[in-house]
């Protein structure tokens, strides 16, 4: 299910700026419209909406995050990444790269946390489970089990 944008919105066009897969569609001052299509539930709308007029995909309305240090980042856990690179060729912002060099590939690193929506796609495609996308004050699973964090 996809996120909803209800009678709120006043079309100030900041979730259309956002949305990583351009779901969102709208005339400036006039009600924007989420394609459930394209919407991957990422919740990048919703951290923006400056009127709280985007219901997340349960119908719940999350509060706005204004500044984009305090949304949740990707954190990958470089025992588990392989330097596949599908995290890399799928982010729609080209917020990661991979951190080797010569035949190592390297491991994914977050290169511009502030372009990053946290849209979790780099988490969906990871095989490894490598990258999990979190508030920046926790810490991947696998790095505090082995005590790395």
């Amino acid at each position: 299910m996809a996120h909803f944008i209800d009678e709120k919105c006043i079309g100030c066009t900041a979730c259309v700026s956002v949305c990583p897969t351009e779901a969102i569609t709208g005339e400036r001052n006039s009600l924007h419209v989420i394609d459930p299509r394209l919407c991957i539930d990422c919740s990048a709308c919703v951290r923006v909406c400056p009127v709280l007029a985007i219901q997340d995909e349960f119908g719940v309305y999350k509060p706005r995050i204004p500044k984009r240090a305090d949304w949740p980042k990707p954190v990958v856990d470089p025992v588990a990444c392989t330097g596949c690179n599908f995290c890399v060729e799928i982010c729609p912002f080209d917020c990661l790269e991979l951190s080797g060099e010569g035949d190592f590939a390297g491991i994914a690193v977050l290169t511009k946390p502030n372009a990053c929506v946290s849209c979790r796609e780099c988490e969906e495609v990871c095989a490894k489970g490598a990258i999990i996308v979190m508030p920046k004050e926790e810490k991947h699973p696998a790095l505090v089990l082995e005590g790395r964090a």
